[in-house]
């Protein structure tokens, strides 16, 4: 009886480093950039002018609330304008369930479409969002 309570919690035990192994190896990115369970619906950006800003869609709009509120105050706006992971100047608005980007916000030239915003978050750190991530 002994050996078989021992062979069922070493079979107890090995399902769960294997399930955990499995797990490390599934969420190893390395240097690639993550989201937050926290950050979703939300995107906490720079703006060019280095203030931080909390956006989400709303009706196809960008509803903005700034960090620093003595400056500035709570309000949507079609575009925003973003530093990329790269650190270029992009300004974007919502076309659907897409994103169009105007670099430094010249809208005359080419927009560029795009699945996703690739900008750096508040502490600097590379993230991703869709349209789907940030409508609420």
């Amino acid at each position: 009886m002994n050996k078989v309570l021992w062979v069922l919690a070493a079979a107890f035990l090995a399902v769960i480093l294997a399930a955990r192994f499995a797990y490390s190896l599934s969420t190893d990115i390395g240097d690639e950039p993550v989201n937050p369970a926290w950050a979703q619906n939300e995107m906490r950006f720079v703006t060019w002018n280095g203030e931080r800003w909390t956006t989400w869609v709303h009706e196809g709009a960008f509803e903005l609330v700034p960090q620093n509120t003595r400056r500035w105050h709570r309000h949507a706006n079609r575009t925003i304008a973003f530093t990329d992971w790269d650190g270029e100047q992009w300004q974007a608005r919502v076309d659907g369930d897409e994103f169009l980007l105007a670099h430094r916000g010249d809208w005359s030239a080419d927009a560029v479409r795009m699945a996703a915003l690739r900008y750096r978050d508040w502490s600097g750190d590379k993230r991703i969002r869709t349209v789907s991530d940030l409508r609420r």
